[in-house]
């Protein structure tokens, strides 16, 4: 008999959901267009609210334009391939950490496209306290 997960905490859609994608899994999963931008396409693993865990690929020759995430912090590793970001080339195996308002774009991209899996986690943001009870 297997152990019984607790609920998931009121507002919250991650908690006790076990997720195992074997690599089979994962390149089973559908490329799907990025935003209309040509060449670059994404695969979404996880997603809780607004923070998101997936791949990027881009094709050899596209681009993914520049843009920063003011109320995100970004996380990628590249795992196939080589591009130029932050005007820095890069390959496989590199870690990029973009803070929040950084400017970035992916370009330059190698012969075999460059592919990366990303964090995107928005900003958390302190909420006043409520006033203690006297």
């Amino acid at each position: 008999m297997s152990p019984s997960l607790p609920p998931p905490a009121q507002g919250r859609d991650d908690l006790g959901h076990l997720i195992l994608l074997a690599a089979a899994d994962v390149a089973a999963m559908p490329w799907e267009p990025l935003r209309g931008l040509a060449g670059v396409h994404h695969k979404v693993v996880w997603q809780s609210g607004d923070t998101v865990l997936g791949f990027i690929r881009v094709d050899p020759g596209a681009v993914k334009p520049e843009h920063s995430h003011h109320g995100a912090h970004h996380h990628i590793l590249i795992t196939q391939g080589s591009a130029t970001m932050l005007g820095r080339p890069f390959t496989a195996g590199a870690y990029l950490y973009i803070p929040p308002g950084t400017l970035h774009e992916v370009a330059d991209v190698g012969p075999e496209g460059c592919t990366f899996f990303y964090t995107y986690r928005p900003v958390e943001i302190a909420t006043a306290k409520p006033p203690r009870p006297a």
